[in-house]
């Protein structure tokens, strides 16, 4: 998340990252090309898209990355072998320059220094490699290294001189002289003169208000681009603060354990001091037991560790991978001893230094018994049950929002619906290949749509409705979706109003709409059934007429945390995606349908069967590893709460016995003693929820944009997790309590 790209003066650079309108991060290359002119506000400009996985002749794949000419200029990167691109590569589609990464020379063809000149055909391009990157440079996309950078003018012109198309990544380098804040502002008044431009002469407000509403955020290019930062940086920053929240409360927890064993060995110590060792022997033994502790610890947590990563990794989506590699290294395993033995010292050393400052003389005399009242282990005791209630809280939440999530109603079944995208070989195979899913055994009804459910991908278009006010002055922008007929059966959508589609539907003529379309554009109508709509926008009349055929339930396709917008379920037979309804369970039907796919032609790595089910838990799978991990956390910590009342009530119990005994030899019923001790557990947690509550509610405030469903103040959820605590805290005291009201005064009073 936080490490340089291994360039010239990372501090400089700066990502231009867009924000609204579409694609989120893209931007068009024309605004790119008025970027790159502006030389009163960079040094220089680079564009890039992908790495993209691509065949590589017959040796396999490679993930290529399309830049800019001065792409390693601007990044002050040098070439280890030939040279690098440069701007005359860029021009034109006939450029076939290539640029390899210093691992990928070494892995594919063993350093050999005569790759220079070689020809590699990538997809359909021959490209002569012209040089090797420098070691260690691996492209500015730290999620996905690049194998070999191509010019970007391979992309083809449609792409590049579109300015509504966004699909190009920006990095700069400013002046020096320049703020972030500055640049920041310069940026912001060339963006609305490019929008302004671009969108002036769009006739949909709504339209156009969308678009315009896009902005370039200025951002720290130093450390490269990433997807899973932007997606899961903050979440990963609530693991880590949580995870820090733990070894707080259990470095605590040792360290009260620790004072109330120096505590105990009060005699032990006098007596050593009494026979001539000294102080800072005594605080060396002192330390060594801590550090013996911690290396334990260590140890143990090194191996839960292995089992930590398998479990974290069964809650990320498989076309993400294992973004941790094989296993654990080195540096995570080193990082993870230095911070054991850091807190070994910094926890171990006030116990040591308290325990030993005993004079030897009063020391033997009290018998090791210690007078005073143990306020610092009460205190500590107390900062810990605050921690926990940080913790407790935090699960609950999370724990909360996944709930939140999971009641969504889908407004479809999901089981045993399973989804396809092929790579067809042309636009008459989608038929033949929808008829022979349909006819394979196990299957209830197929269909085709774009896009797909839970794809996450948009498809957008203008409409009029006649007779609706909404598009009375203007047209509106609508989310259409193109099904073919048994889309909505095989989905499992069952119409609310109306009917599904029909054979005798002519295609491009009818449509079923959802509850949303109805609300925004046909309010208090009784019957929507039969309304027509239209895509012909430059008529307020309309043009050929799209008949309503029926109402379904809102489907939240662009996930769930997304508002829901109006969608037209459009009869048309173009769609890409295939789906399928099956009356076995998905395993059972995967190796049919990857059969069909194989007959179907060669198809691209990564194209596979994909169960419905497993997208909708992969959307929300930050979601369920946060009320995962944050639920271990907050059982962690309501243990080690439960160890240090116990620690500090069976310690202070301990001391009182010659008082408990007196009190049992007068007469004192066992209600009284158990009560005596309880409430000195219940005023350890009071103060540790009084401090600690104010300090939850800040940090669910923090993380109030992760959540779902749940209001981070929901006075229910703070009433639960002072109850647990409570609880905890009197559960963790009622075995001293107990003990002491079974006490023997006889043997208690002859401690004195």
């Amino acid at each position: 998340m936080v490490r340089s790209l291994p360039v010239a003066r990372p501090q400089e650079l700066v990502s231009l990252y867009k924000t609204g309108g579409w694609g989120k991060g893209f931007a068009s290359y024309p605004l790119y090309a008025e970027l790159a002119n502006r030389k009163d506000l960079f040094q220089g400009v680079l564009g890039k898209a992908g790495p993209v996985e691509m065949k590589m002749d017959a040796s396999g794949s490679a993930w290529c990355e399309f830049a800019t000419g001065n792409y390693f200029s601007v990044l002050g990167v040098k070439p280890a072998l030939g040279r690098l691109l440069h701007q005359d590569d860029e021009r034109g589609a006939g450029s076939t320059a290539a640029v390899l990464s210093h691992d990928f020379w070494i892995r594919r063809f063993g350093g050999d220094p005569r790759v220079i000149g070689r020809t590699l055909v990538i997809r359909r391009w021959p490209l002569t490699v012209v040089g090797v990157a420098a070691p260690g440079f691996r492209g500015v996309n730290v999620d996905r290294h690049a194998d070999l950078w191509a010019p970007i003018g391979l992309i083809g012109a449609d792409l590049v001189n579109k300015p509504g198309t966004h699909w190009i990544w920006i990095l700069a380098r400013r002046r020096p002289e320049l703020s972030p804040n500055q640049l920041q502002s310069a940026v912001d008044v060339l963006m609305r003169q490019h929008l302004q431009m671009v969108y002036a002469r769009t006739n949909v407000a709504s339209f156009r208000k969308f678009a315009m509403a896009q902005r370039l955020e200025v951002r720290d290019g130093g450390i490269g681009f990433s997807m899973l930062r932007e997606q899961f940086g903050k979440s990963l920053g609530v693991l880590l603060a949580a995870v820090a929240l733990v070894l707080l409360a259990s470095c605590i927890n040792v360290a009260n354990l620790l004072l109330a064993r120096g505590a105990a060995r009060r005699k032990e110590i006098a007596m050593r001091l009494s026979l001539g060792a000294t102080r800072g022997r005594l605080v060396r033994q002192a330390l060594a037991e801590s550090t013996l502790l911690a290396s334990s610890g260590c140890v143990l947590g090194a191996l839960l560790a292995v089992w930590g990563q398998r479990y974290v990794v069964h809650f990320l989506p498989q076309p993400l991978g294992n973004p941790f590699g094989a296993g654990l290294d080195g540096r995570v395993l080193a990082f993870s001893a230095g911070i054991s033995l850091l807190s070994a010292l910094l926890f171990g050393l006030a116990p040591a230094l308290r325990s030993t400052a005993v004079d030897p003389v009063e020391g033997l005399r009290s018998g090791g018994r210690n007078p005073g009242r143990p306020v610092l282990r009460r205190v500590l005791v107390s900062a810990q049950v605050a921690l926990s209630v940080v913790l407790v809280l935090l699960a609950g939440l999370f724990g909360s929002s996944l709930a939140a999530l999971r009641s969504v109603d889908l407004g479809f079944r999901h089981t045993n619906l399973i989804a396809l995208q092929p790579a067809y070989p042309n636009k008459e195979a989608r038929q033949p290949f929808l008829k022979a899913l349909e006819s394979l055994p196990g299957v209830v009804s197929a269909a085709t749509a774009m896009p797909g459910p839970f794809q996450m991908g948009t498809s957008s278009a203008s409409i009029r409705v006649p007779g609706s006010e909404k598009t009375a002055s203007e047209p509106a922008e609508v989310a259409v979706h193109h099904v073919s007929f048994r889309y909505i059966e095989t989905l499992g959508a069952k119409p609310l109003l109306g009917r599904d589609f029909q054979p005798s539907d002519p295609a491009g003529k009818a449509a079923i709409v959802n509850q949303e379309f109805v609300r925004q554009f046909l309010p208090g109508e009784r019957q929507s059934i039969g309304r027509r709509l239209s895509f012909e926008v430059s008529k307020p009349e309309g043009g050929d007429p799209v008949f309503i055929v029926g109402v379904v339930r809102n489907i939240p396709h662009q996930g769930f945390r997304e508002k829901i917008e109006p969608v037209v379920y459009w009869l048309r037979d173009d769609g890409d995606f295939a789906l399928v309804r099956a009356s076995v369970p998905p395993a059972v039907m995967l190796p049919a349908l990857r059969k069909e796919l194989a007959r179907l032609g060669p198809q691209p790595a990564g194209v596979e069967p994909d169960i419905v089910r497993q997208r909708i838990d992969d959307s929300i799978f930050q979601d369920r590893l946060l009320a995962a991990l944050s639920g271990f956390f907050g059982a962690l910590a309501l243990l080690l709460a439960a160890v240090g009342v116990y620690g500090v009530v069976a310690y202070r119990t301990l001391q009182r016995a010659p008082e408990i005994g007196l009190r049992i030899a007068l007469g004192a019923e066992r209600g009284p003693l158990l009560w005596l001790v309880l409430r000195d557990s219940l005023a350890l947690a009071a103060f540790g929820l009084a401090l600690g509550l104010p300090a939850a509610f800040a940090a669910a405030r923090a993380a109030r944009s992760l959540v779902f469903g749940v209001k981070p103040g929901d006075p229910w959820l703070f009433a639960c997790t002072g109850l647990a605590l409570l609880a905890v805290a009197l559960a963790a005291a009622f075995l001293p309590a107990r003990r002491a009201a079974a006490m023997d005064p006889m043997a208690a009073l002859r401690q004195e």
